[in-house]
């Protein structure tokens, strides 16, 4: 994605919400200019809304501020995401910040946020947004002890396991920034790493997906240890990640692409590899392409009328036609159901639904997902989607990859798609693959089971495990036990952690869990 495009989403995000916001009179951009608040008397002039709202200026992180006070938003929801789609086009790039206080006065915050740090303090995902910004904003700082860095990621990737929206988004952030930075990169790098290599660890594809920002050796080693040799397959997906985001930086040596090349080609023909480890290989192998050693290098490894040659050539995980098709179909009865009376479509919608249910690219996918889940749009979008996802299973038309539907449902932090998940993990004839999605998209949905409920899918989940241990089965009940972590089901997780009759990985899992709960607290919790 292009800085202009880039750009140009974050106009819309703000235009949106002005447009769509419960405040009518501030649907006018005169009235919105006049009562928007500047650091000096003058009013601002409604060319400057439009410049900003239609992508010719980027507004500074202040000017987005303002528009969440004036619009009754919470506060830094529209900097994190404008911040991820900026992230999304460029290595390391942000909304600009007015630098209006001196170097004592971001010297004696930074020390206020690292003493807080050491000192087990809580932090929101503002506390870890402002310490990344003055960490980003000098490259020449380094800390005594070393260490404290490796307290820092530590802290930042522990609080990943259970933030949600925009809280976990910030955070994610936070990591990438702390990875770029010449001091912290390589104390960030190695925690990740640390943490994708604990057994125990809650952690698996956040740490590697991570990855993907650090231009550094040991990163790129470790990725393709991971694709050639996986963990699991969390690990996997995660080591893809990585490379798709390391491709396309031009992360990789050429000694490094070559086996780059060779542990996409065999993820691209082995027909056991799943739909959504093939569309990030395909799109990591498409990246690579982009160099002109390897133009045509990888393209003449996929096997013809496959899977991956579909979505190589189609750039989608549908048919072209069948992905603008229903992507204009859905934003316009998304618009229609928000402001039934104006008329006319929303062409950047549409566009925003197909990357987010239907690109490959794992970046641009989630930036619009979380895009709309930061507008008036999310709740009608919701609504409509779960209605399209259900209808296709039923008919089993296949129009929707699954994983991909339930996670975009997740992003937009609902829990409509709860009775789905049930459904999909008690009821007879759901495949392995389907399962898998629905399992994986427990530990973040939102709302909460209750216990029984969540023993009734684990018995369920557990006699399928036992009736064809294949890894996929194993990979459901990982999922399952996340999720019951999640909501801190304290009594049931010790159930599954004293269970021998479940994979070794999902006790590990629960004990986890149980270690983490009397920290945190929460329902249902055990000694």
């Amino acid at each position: 994605m292009s800085m202009a495009t880039a750009t140009r989403h974050v106009g819309w995000l703000l235009r949106v919400n002005r447009m769509h916001g419960p405040d009518e009179a501030l649907h006018s951009g005169r009235t919105f200019a006049r009562a928007f608040p500047t650091r000096t008397s003058v009013s601002l002039a409604p060319s400057q809304i439009t410049r900003w709202e239609t992508g010719e200026l980027l507004p500074a992180r202040g000017a987005v501020r303002r528009y969440e006070g004036l619009l009754g938003l919470a506060p830094e929801s529209l900097v994190a995401v404008a911040d991820a789609m900026m992230h999304s086009a460029a290595d390391g790039a942000s909304l600009r910040t007015r630098q209006d206080t001196g170097h004592d006065h971001d010297r004696d915050r930074l020390y206020h946020l690292l003493d807080r740090v050491t000192a087990a303090d809580a932090l929101t995902g503002a506390d870890w947004s402002a310490l990344a910004e003055i960490v980003a904003g000098r490259p020449e700082l380094e800390l005594y002890p070393p260490r404290l860095w490796h307290e820092v990621a530590d802290r930042l990737l522990d609080e990943m396991v259970e933030a949600v929206g925009v809280e976990w988004l910030q955070r994610q952030t936070a990591m990438s920034r702390l990875i770029r930075h010449p001091a912290a990169g390589p104390h960030a790098v190695a925690r990740c790493i640390a943490h994708a290599d604990d057994p125990t660890s809650l952690l698996i594809v956040e740490p590697l997906s991570l990855l993907g920002d650090a231009r550094d050796r040991v990163a790129n080693q470790y990725v393709l240890r991971q694709l050639e040799n996986p963990a699991g397959e969390r690990a996997l997906e995660g080591a893809l990640q990585a490379a798709v985001y390391k491709a396309g930086r031009l992360h990789f040596d050429d000694q490094e692409s070559v086996r780059l090349m060779a542990s996409l080609a065999a993820l691209m023909n082995d027909p056991a590899t799943s739909t959504g480890d093939l569309a990030l290989a395909v799109e990591a192998g498409r990246r690579l392409a982009r160099q002109p050693s390897y133009a045509g290098a990888v393209s003449r490894r996929l096997p013809a009328a496959s899977l991956a040659h579909h979505v190589w050539t189609s750039r989608r995980l549908a048919g072209l036609a069948t992905a603008q098709t229903t992507s204009a179909r859905i934003a316009a009865a998304v618009h229609s159901r928000l402001a039934p009376h104006t008329g006319g479509v929303d062409v950047m919608l549409a566009v925003l639904v197909e990357e987010a249910l239907f690109l490959p690219d794992p970046d641009r996918s989630f930036a619009a997902a979380m895009l709309i889940g930061a507008t008036p749009y999310r709740i009608p979008f919701t609504q409509i989607l779960l209605d399209e996802v259900r209808v296709d299973l039923v008919r089993q038309r296949g129009t929707y990859p699954l994983a991909t539907a339930l996670r975009v449902l997740t992003l937009l932090g609902v829990d409509t798609h709860r009775p789905l998940i049930h459904d999909l993990l008690t009821q007879r004839g759901a495949s392995e693959t389907v399962r898998q999605a629905a399992a994986w998209a427990t530990p973040f949905c939102g709302g909460r089971f209750p216990e029984q409920t969540w023993r009734q899918i684990l018995t369920v989940q557990v006699a399928a495990w036992q009736q064809n241990p294949a890894t996929t089965n194993g990979s459901v009940l990982h999922g399952i036990t996340f999720g019951i972590g999640t909501e801190h089901h304290g009594g049931l997780l010790a159930d599954i952690r004293d269970r021998p009759d479940v994979p070794h990985t999902v006790r590990a899992t629960a004990a986890c869990w149980l270690r983490r709960i009397p920290r945190t607290g929460g329902p249902d919790t055990a000694s």
